[in-house]
């Protein structure tokens, strides 16, 4: 198979696999090594690791039992075969216990040198909305581990 239809094959199994939206799932395709970085810098978002990536994604589980990424229509993903690159621009929806949750995203999905695996996921997300869900979904979680009386 060409570079960059494995590329784009990986890619797309990595978008489903995160669409099953377990811990397990999310981090499925990425190198031990893999970083996750959410960006731009104003949302304050520290790099995760693997694991501290499928912990964020346990946490949420809380009040976001299931979320999906799409492709944005009529936006091919673009394949950088020299520096084994793909860039992305997606949707997401999710119904969470606070309400309808939809963003977008631009992700940059960094391969390792054979192509098999995905070293660095750089995601830029809508910083407004994702500035004003942040607070919410800490509440809801916060609320749902209170203990109940």
């Amino acid at each position: 198979m060409a570079l960059r239809d494995e590329l784009l094959s990986i890619a797309q199994a990595f978008l489903t696999a995160f669409n099953k939206f377990t811990p397990e799932s999310v981090v499925a395709y990425r190198s031990t090594s893999c970083k996750h970085r959410l960006l731009p810098a104003t949302l304050q978002a520290p790099p995760r690791s693997n694991a501290e990536y499928a912990a964020f994604v346990k946490q949420l589980q809380v009040v976001m039992p299931s979320f999906h990424l799409r492709l944005s229509e009529d936006q091919d993903p673009v394949v950088d075969e020299a520096t084994r690159t793909v860039v992305m621009h997606l949707k997401s929806h999710s119904e969470t216990d606070i309400g309808l949750y939809e963003n977008e995203y631009i992700w940059i999905l960094k391969f390792n040198g054979n192509g098999t695996a995905i070293d660095e996921v750089i995601e830029f997300a809508d910083s407004q909305y994702t500035t004003e869900w942040i607070p919410k979904f800490q509440k809801a979680v916060e609320d749902k581990q209170k203990p109940k009386i």
